[in-house]
């Protein structure tokens, strides 16, 4: 295995296969490094994906910190391998062909095994068989529904990104025959550049919400010329709204973002219900009149409490693009050019990649319109006590286990404001390496209330200090619980679990952190007798660098000391366990 220079146990990829994927390593690598990812690559022994799943002692098992990826072509398990054959006495002593059934339900056991086993996010990339050969969409659809609630599991089609590249040569039948290498290197060199997609996604600054534009994206003409009867639903526009239906059935919010009359928009949606693939359920907010789109991106990160990096802009006018990507250079803009095909344009945008999806990415959109019923439900409280008492707040904080993990680490991966800044998701697996010592713990917090389940809403991971005490090595929290008392809930919780009085809790500025910051300052003080003297402070408010001409100076760390008697606003007290 070729080494990467500045690679760590967090920067491997270790891949099985049904078949020989030796072509493939290069590629992958090469792939890795022109994006600026280097990773070691490795290749599991030929033919045992399952045994990659089954065994405690295998490369799977051992890749702890990074991406683990399995290659499928159903055909392979419908009968003896060429080699089989090869090294049969006679090829009437070959084995009798499987039953592929029997082994993809083999197969699926042996995945939620392992998913239950261990965190580490594993791919399955189900490749297609030889020419005539119909098993792969059936293989596709069968494996994501036993999968689908699986921890850390992903499944991808292999066709899909053979599929995006134009006139691909994908088989080699040669080859298959003499090594059971069935492909082609130009098909190697498209799995390569989808599994770098794969990786991209879980290391990139993740985008969370699409707002999308209404006339001539979603549908053809201007709803406010036009009575909706006469507006177009070609493919064009119903490719465009199967897309953003997938993407948010994968834990995108979808926001309308459209310089119109709002009860013109309206009237599409129930008058051309029956004709759309979205419906206005679909949309967890909207921004819909004359302003510039710009602000009222801005306007949706408010209530959707994201900052605006977190936006992907879908909109057909050329002019609206080049306004938000002026006003607000942290958005994506698409621009579906009318002369464009949408599926080339949506399909090639890496931001709107999501191959692993936790529960909460499933059920954020019923989240976010929630929200909008609590804040209703509790306009002028501005009490935390209050304001979950009416709600029917109750918190859980818990020590986490294996099937948290995904979780995790998306909290610690994607949180940029209420969060410690001290690890990253990328760090998850090395901190929770150390729960077999005995002093390393992660816990998590839930919260629910009357409108529905937030899910796991905030994480930390904690280490018995040499003194005895505890310290919050990292913490996370989705601005979606602010004011909920939450992290209160969770710091308290382990306190209790510690017989502690006071908790060390490290806290990096980065100048977006500083709800986080402003906790901390609320409820502790900072420790002076730990705090590094090296880096600049970033504040919580302005970001603004402290005395430096330096733009992005290192941030200093410290250590703030919360003391358990300050966590008393619990938000419900006896509900939080």
């Amino acid at each position: 295995m070729p080494d990467s220079p500045g690679c760590t146990t967090q920067d491997l990829i270790t891949v099985a296969a049904t078949f020989t994927v030796d072509p493939l390593l290069p590629l992958l690598r090469d792939a890795l490094e022109h994006i600026g990812a280097p990773h070691l690559v490795e290749a599991a022994p030929y033919g045992q994906l399952v045994e990659q799943l089954l065994s405690p002692a295998s490369r799977f098992a051992r890749n702890t910190g990074g991406l683990n990826v399995g290659l499928i072509r159903i055909d392979d398990w419908a009968g003896a391998t060429p080699e089989d054959s090869e090294n049969s006495q006679d090829a009437e002593d070959a084995e009798e062909p499987a039953d592929p059934d029997r082994r993809i339900d083999e197969f699926l056991a042996a995945a939620r095994e392992f998913a239950a086993a261990h965190g580490t996010p594993t791919v399955f990339v189900v490749c297609p068989g030889p020419p005539g050969t119909e098993r792969g969409l059936d293989a596709v659809t069968r494996l994501r529904a036993g999968l689908a609630e699986a921890p850390g599991l992903a499944v991808a089609d292999a066709e899909e990104w053979f599929s995006a590249h134009d006139g691909l040569d994908v088989h080699d039948a040669e080859s298959a025959a003499i090594a059971h290498i069935p492909y082609t290197d130009e098909a190697f060199g498209a799995l390569a550049i989808g599994l770098t997609r794969v990786l991209h996604s879980l290391r990139a600054r993740p985008r969370k919400v699409i707002a999308v534009d209404c006339d001539d994206t979603l549908w053809g003409g201007a709803c406010g010329d036009r009575p909706p009867a006469d507006l177009e639903l070609t493919p064009r526009f119903l490719a465009v709204q199967r897309f953003l239906r997938r993407r948010h059935d994968e834990g995108f919010v979808l926001a309308l973002c459209s310089r119109n009359d709002p009860d013109s928009v309206e009237r599409v949606f129930t008058d051309r219900a029956g004709d759309l693939e979205l419906t206005r359920h679909h949309f967890a907010a909207a921004r819909i009149n004359q302003l510039p789109k710009s602000r009222n991106i801005a306007s949706l990160a408010e209530e959707l409490r994201l900052g605006v990096d977190s936006f992907v802009l879908v909109d057909d006018n050329p002019f609206v693009c080049a306004e938000v990507a002026e006003a607000l250079p942290e958005v994506t803009v698409l621009h579906l050019d009318p002369a464009a095909d949408p599926a080339t344009v949506l399909d090639g945008c890496w931001e709107l990649d999501r191959f692993f999806s936790t529960a909460e990415d499933r059920t954020r959109n019923d989240g976010y319109r929630a929200d909008a019923r609590r804040r209703e439900a509790t306009a002028g409280l501005a009490d935390t006590h209050r304001l979950n008492e009416r709600l029917g707040t109750v918190v859980v904080a818990r020590r986490a286990d294996t099937g948290d993990l995904p979780r995790i680490t998306q909290l610690l991966s994607r949180t940029n404001q209420f969060t410690s800044a001290t690890a990253g998701g990328a760090d998850v697996p090395a901190l929770l390496a150390r729960e077999g010592t005995g002093t390393w713990t992660a816990w998590t917090a839930t919260l629910r209330d009357r409108f529905g389940d937030y899910g796991t809403i905030a994480t930390a991971v904690t280490a018995r200090r040499a003194d005895g005490g505890v310290g919050i090595e990292c913490f996370a929290m989705s601005c979606r619980a602010l004011d909920r008392g939450v992290t209160e809930a969770l710091f308290a919780r382990i306190a209790e679990d510690g017989d502690v009085d006071e908790l060390h809790v490290r806290f990096r500025g980065t100048g977006r952190n500083g709800p986080a910051l402003d906790f901390l300052r609320a409820h502790g003080r900072t420790d002076t007798g730990t705090n590094s003297d090296t880096g600049t402070d970033i504040d919580s408010d302005t970001g603004d660098d402290a005395d430096t001409g330096d733009e992005n100076p290192p941030a200093k760390e410290r250590t703030f000391v919360v003391r358990a008697a300050a966590l008393t606003r619990s938000p419900a007290e006896g509900g939080t366990r």
